[in-house]
């Protein structure tokens, strides 16, 4: 099976080396796709299970993992789990294709135990053009003005701008600070996860106006507060 994440599970490895779970803890993989990383959690002694938006990803899921513990669920509702529920919540590439993503970490937030480790990886820009940063920031903050309409939801979820992430990839700075600032949590780390070990090397893309952006992979672990 194609394993959808940069790293392969070098970065998932690293990543939980950093969260330092305890044997049994509860996880939940949001954005668990064909269900890998779940299959390889409870292997290594975690009680992982998966939502995903995807219901063909989760019904391949159940027919590579038999027995494995995944569901239909989007990362920006997890209505179905009581707040304090999961020692640690893992998402693997998949908070930047959230249409919500500042929504899909307060929901992780909530449902996360007093102590509990939040595992992030994904793209991020690794020299961002200052003036780029800002033109979000000021995006981002008109559309949080904007008053809702009747209709937005019509078609599902209605993607905004967030200040910490812009065409598919983080700003590091913006997304500490609203981790630490705006839900309380403290960042224990942020990696670049570029090695060449298992393959993965930074990318260049242009994307914005003919500008290259280079493009990295990073960790990132978060806890929340123990009281």
């Amino acid at each position: 099976m194609t394993i959808a994440r940069p790293g392969g599970f070098a970065v998932t490895d690293r990543a939980l080396e950093i969260a330092d779970y305890k044997m049994g803890s509860r996880i939940l993989d949001v954005g668990c796709g064909e269900g890998d990383t779940v299959n390889y959690l409870n292997k290594m002694g975690l009680e992982a299970e998966g939502i995903d938006i995807n219901l063909a990803k989760i019904d391949t899921a159940k027919t590579e993992f038999p027995g494995i513990k995944v569901k239909f669920g989007d990362g920006g509702f997890l209505d179905d789990y009581m707040s304090y529920t999961f020692d640690g919540i893992t998402m693997e590439c998949s908070l930047s294709l959230m249409p919500q993503p500042d929504e899909a970490l307060h929901e992780a937030y909530c449902v996360l135990k007093k102590g509990g480790r939040l595992i992030i990886t994904d793209y991020y820009e690794i020299d961002p053009d200052p003036q780029q940063v800002k033109a979000v920031a000021i995006e981002a903050a008109r559309q949080a003005r904007m008053p809702h309409q009747e209709g937005d939801c019509d078609e599902g979820t209605v993607s905004h701008f967030t200040d910490f992430c812009f065409e598919g990839a983080f700003y590091k700075e913006p997304l500490i600070r609203m981790i630490e600032d705006e839900l309380g949590m403290r960042v224990l780390a942020f990696e670049d996860a570029k090695t060449e070990e298992d393959g993965f090397f930074t990318d260049v893309k242009t994307e914005v106006g003919g500008k290259k952006r280079q493009i990295g992979y990073f960790i990132l672990v978060a806890q929340k507060p123990v009281m």
